[in-house]
C-alpha cells in the first residue's frame, strides 16, 4: 500500500475515493451484546536475532500477563509475529501462544511486512495507480486456517471484518491485494449500529520511527478522515517497534485516535519522524521497552492502557525473561462525548460537549470557558543519524457522559486528557456544566461538584490548590483557582478546577450543615497532600 505522491496519482486518487465512497454496507450489531468487556493487543513478536524467528522469552510473560493478569475476551496480534513467515516460525509462535487458545480466548491477526516474505509475489497492474505487486496467502491461510468465533467476512488478500459484542473490527492487510482495493475495501466499512469500530493493520498512517504507510501523502488524511467519518474510534498498528499515542486533527477536532501499540521484538527503532503539525497531535512517545495494551469497553467508553517494562539485558535469546509491567499510558475517550487535540501553548476555551435528553439522559452541556495547556510534557529521541529531537507533547482531551443518577440534576460528565502524569491533575481550567431547572428544589443552592473516592464533593474542593470561594452569578475573567458559583438566570454552575475527572450538578446544603454531611471530605484529601505546580 506505500504509494509515491505525484499529480496524476493525485487525480486518481480523488476518483477512486469518490467511487469507493459512493456506497457502504451496514453492519448490524451482535444480537447478544456485553456492554462490559476487554480485548488485547500485541505486535512485533518478530524474532529479529532470534534463530527460532519469534522473540519467544519476550512473547511468554506477555502471554501469562493476558491469560492470568487481565481478564480479556479476545486478542489482536497487530503483525509481524515472526521474522521470515515460514511455516515452521508459525508453528513456534502458535506453540508459545497455547495457554492462550487454552483459556479459551479468541484469537485474530493480521499480516506485518515480516509474515509475508515467505509469499508468493504477484504482479498487477492497478486501475488507478499503474503497475504494483502484492503478495499471497497460502503459507499465512494454512498456518491459520481458520480464526476464531464469531465468524469473520473475508476482504481482499488476508483483510476480514467481524462483530464482538458491540464492537466492529477490521483488519487490513496491506500487502494482499491492489492498492486501490485496499483502500476502497476499508473505505466502505461502517460502524453501523455496534457502538464501536475499531481497524488495525501492520503499519501505521503516522509513523515515528519510519514514515508511514503513506508518508506524507494528503490520501492519509482523506482516508483516516473518511474512517473516522464512517465510525472509527481508533486505528492500531504496529511495525515501529515503538509505541505513541495520537490523533489525526482537523483544527482541533479529532478525526479518530491513533495508536502504535509497542513491541515485543528485540529490536527498537529509534523515533526519526516529528508529530506533524496541522495533522496530527501527538500525546505520548515511549521508546525501547517492551510492551502490550488492553482496551477495555464499557458502554460508549473505551479506556486504552499501555503496559511495558524494561527489556532483558542479557543477550541469550532462550533464558527466561520476568519483566516488571508498569503502567505506561492510559486514556479514556467515549463515542457518545466529542474529543480534540491542543498542543503546547494551546487554548482550552471553547471546548465543549452535549449529550441530549432521553434514555435516561436528563439533557446536558459542558464548556470550558478559559485554561491553557501550559509547559506540558517534551520527549528528546535520539534517531540513527543527526542531533536528537525534542518533541512537546500535546494534550487529546476527552468528553464522555453518563445517565444522571439521583440526587443529581445533571448528566455525569467525564473529562479526561488533560493531566500530563496519569494523575488527574491539570492546568487550571474553568468548567461550566447546564443543569436541569425542573429536577432542582433551589438553584441558588446547585454546585460543580466532583467524583472523589466514592463520594461526590465541591469540585472546588478537590483542587490541589487555591481557596474554595463561592459568588452568585456568572463566571468572570481574572476569578482565581478555587472560586466557583451558580449562575440561576443562564441555569450553569462554574468552576475554576485543576482535576480532570468526573462532574457534575447536585445541590448542596448550607456550609454547616455540608460540613457535617462530608466531615470526611478533607480526611480524602487531606491539605497536606494539595501540592502546589510551579
Amino acid at each position: 500500500m506505500k504509494l509515491k505522491a505525484s499529480a496524476r496519482r493525485q487525480l486518481a486518487v480523488a476518483a477512486l475515493l469518490g467511487f469507493a465512497f459512493a456506497a457502504h454496507p451496514v453492519f448490524a450489531a451482535s444480537g447478544s451484546a456485553s456492554s462490559q468487556w476487554s480485548f488485547g493487543l500485541i505486535t512485533d513478536t518478530q524474532g529479529a536475532s532470534d534463530p527460532r524467528g519469534v522473540s519467544v522469552r519476550l512473547m511468554q510473560p506477555v502471554v501469562d500477563r493476558f491469560v492470568n493478569n487481565h481478564d480479556i475476551d479476545l486478542l489482536i496480534s497487530i503483525g509481524d509475529l515472526t521474522e521470515d513467515g515460514t511455516a515452521g516460525e508459525f508453528d513456534i509462535w502458535k506453540q508459545t501462544a497455547q495457554p492462550l487458545f487454552d483459556a479459551g480466548i479468541s484469537f485474530y491477526a493480521t499480516r506485518g511486512n515480516h509474515d509475508v516474505k515467505s509469499e508468493s509475489t504477484i504482479a498487477g497492474i492497478d486501475p488507478l495507480l499503474g503497475p504494483s505487486g502484492y503478495r499471497g496467502t497460502e503459507v499465512w491461510s494454512a498456518a491459520f486456517p481458520g480464526l476464531s468465533a464469531p465468524v469473520v467476512v473475508t476482504g481482499p488478500g488476508a483483510s476480514y471484518s467481524f462483530t464482538y459484542n458491540n464492537t466492529r473490527f477490521v483488519s487490513l492487510d496491506m500487502y494482499g491485494a491492489l492498492p486501490s482495493q485496499l483502500i476502497g475495501w476499508v473505505t466502505s466499512q461502517q460502524k453501523g449500529s455496534n457502538d464501536h469500530m475499531f481497524v488495525y493493520a501492520h503499519e501505521p498512517f503516522f509513523g515515528r520511527a519510519r514514515e508511514g504507510v503513506l508518508g506524507d501523502d494528503p490520501l492519509r488524511m482523506q482516508i483516516l478522515g473518511q474512517l473516522g467519518a464512517n465510525g472509527a474510534d481508533a486505528y492500531f498498528a504496529g511495525h515501529d517497534h515503538q509505541y505513541s499515542r495520537s490523533a489525526a486533527v482537523a483544527g482541533q477536532d479529532v478525526l479518530l485516535h491513533h495508536f502504535v501499540s509497542g513491541s515485543n521484538s528485540e529490536k527498537y527503532y529509534r523515533f526519526e519522524n516529528e508529530f506533524n503539525d496541522g495533522e496530527e497531535v501527538g500525546a505520548a512517545l515511549i521508546s525501547n521497552e517492551v510492551g502490550y495494551s488492553i482496551v477495555d469497553i464499557d458502554g460508549p467508553f473505551v479506556t486504552f492502557t499501555h503496559y511495558s517494562a524494561t527489556p532483558p539485558a542479557s543477550p541469550d535469546h532462550f533464558e527466561t525473561w520476568v519483566p516488571e509491567w508498569r503502567v505506561a499510558d492510559r486514556t479514556t475517550f467515549s463515542t457518545n462525548g466529542d474529543s480534540y487535540g491542543i498542543g503546547v501553548g494551546e487554548s482550552y476555551a471553547g471546548l465543549k460537549s452535549a449529550i441530549a435528553a432521553g434514555n435516561g439522559f436528563a439533557g446536558t452541556e459542558a464548556e470550558i470557558l478559559a485554561g491553557v495547556n501550559l509547559e506540558g510534557r517534551s520527549v528528546t529521541t535520539e534517531p540513527d543519524s543527526g542531533p536528537g529531537i525534542t518533541q512537546q507533547l500535546g494534550n487529546i482531551v476527552n468528553f464522555g457522559w453518563m445517565a444522571t443518577k439521583d440526587g443529581l440534576v445533571s448528566d455525569i460528565l467525564y473529562l479526561g486528557g488533560m493531566d500530563d502524569q496519569l494523575d488527574n491533575v491539570a492546568d487550571p481550567f474553568v468548567l461550566t456544566m447546564s443543569y436541569d431547572e425542573s429536577l432542582a428544589v433551589d438553584e441558588s443552592m446547585l454546585r460543580l461538584m466532583y467524583a472523589l473516592n466514592g463520594s461526590w464533593v465541591l469540585a472546588a474542593d478537590a483542587n490541589t490548590e487555591g481557596t474554595p470561594t463561592f459568588v452568585a452569578g456568572e463566571w468572570l475573567a481574572g476569578y482565581g483557582i478555587g472560586t466557583y458559583g451558580v449562575d440561576t438566570a443562564a441555569n450553569e454552575v462554574w468552576a475554576v478546577v485543576d482535576r480532570n475527572g468526573q462532574f457534575a450538578v447536585s445541590a448542596v446544603p448550607e456550609p454547616s450543615a455540608l460540613a457535617l454531611m462530608l466531615g470526611g471530605l478533607f480526611v480524602l484529601v487531606p491539605l497536606a497532600a494539595r501540592r502546589r505546580r510551579a
